[in-house]
């Protein structure tokens, strides 16, 4: 009896351990994925005026196995260099005009007719999400020099147990070269 009540403990910590590293490890690929999925399809949809549309889609797909509500922003933004982050180019937890597109786990439910860099008068209903850094607004001519577009993911992990706090922040970017459309 006193063999098992020493080693039980133990032997639950170790267990609860290995859970919690496999629900944080899966998250964490989870992130990295999606943020590598959007990246690319902001890469190569460029210019396309449903491009952030896009981009959400290749991300909501990415991170399936996430909580529902365990994201908390996806950015979209501008770089000067294949090594800016979102905070670096500026753009912090709202959009920025001309830099970036901030959005929230509500943004990947909306449809496709929302979307398309549409500011609407007072009184209209809604504006496109993806008015700030609109899509058709990227350069994508190879004599003009072609954007970095990054996409950076933000979750809360929250803790099964509890052994190792409540939750934890953790996030991932990737930036590409826009694909070129044009040589002139």
């Amino acid at each position: 009896m006193v063999e098992a009540a020493v080693v039980t403990p133990v032997v639950l910590l170790i267990i609860f351990g290995i859970f919690e590293f496999g629900f944080f490890f899966r998250n964490y690929l989870a992130v990295s994925n999606g943020a590598r999925d959007g990246a690319r399809e902001a890469s190569v949809a460029a210019n396309v005026a449903d491009a952030d549309y896009r981009v959400m889609r290749a991300v909501e797909r990415a991170t399936a196995a996430l909580p529902d509500d365990a994201i908390d922003s996806i950015k979209i933004y501008e770089a000067s260099d294949p090594d800016d982050t979102a905070a670096d180019v500026g753009c912090g937890s709202s959009s920025v005009w001309n830099v970036c597109n901030v959005y929230t786990a509500s943004d990947l439910r909306r449809d496709v007719t929302q979307w398309g860099c549409q500011s609407t008068a007072a009184g209209d209903p809604v504006d496109s999400p993806d008015r700030f850094w609109c899509p058709t607004d990227r350069e994508v001519s190879v004599g003009a020099g072609l954007d970095y577009v990054g996409v950076e993911i933000t979750i809360t992990h929250e803790y099964i147990t509890g052994l190792f706090g409540s939750s934890n922040t953790f996030d991932d970017y990737i930036v590409l070269k826009v694909e070129p459309q044009s040589n002139a």
